[in-house]
């Protein structure tokens, strides 16, 4: 019985793992062109964010939400859950910068700054690599 259930394995698993890679969409250039503009984007907020005058992060904020609502329904379009879902981890930690950043009422102090990038760089850093990794990147070679 154990030799039975070794060859089911045997057989199953590379079917799993074939479908598993189905089911990851390819390599896209559009949407690794916008994971890289989001984290400008992001990086660009906190920096503004620890400045004096914080006007320019107001706007920041703008933008990174109109870049994001773009991707975001990019992915849609492709019908895509991965990259949905990693759109939506690195807004979640935008987001609770954003809030943050609001809440506090005043500029990031420069350990915050310094957490927040190493934070944000670290997840977007993360979202890019796994969109290398997808089928037929031009960019994998690299990592």
């Amino acid at each position: 019985m154990p030799a039975i259930r070794l060859i089911r394995i045997t057989f199953l698993l590379p079917l799993l793992l074939l479908t598993a890679c189905s089911m990851t969409g390819s390599y896209n250039g559009d949407a690794h062109r916008q994971l890289v503009m989001l984290q400008a984007l992001h990086m660009q907020f906190i920096d503004d964010a620890t400045l004096s005058d914080t006007r320019d992060a107001v706007l920041d904020e703008r933008d990174y939400r109109l870049q994001y609502r773009a991707a975001r329904l990019f992915a849609e379009n492709l019908g895509d859950p991965l990259r949905l879902d990693n759109l939506q981890s690195l807004h979640k930690i935008w987001q609770a910068q954003s809030d943050r950043f609001r809440q506090q009422q005043r500029p990031f102090n420069s350990a915050q700054a310094s957490v927040f990038s190493r934070q944000a760089s670290a997840a977007y850093q993360q979202a890019i690599h796994g969109e290398c990794l997808r089928p037929h990147s031009v960019c994998h070679q690299g990592l």
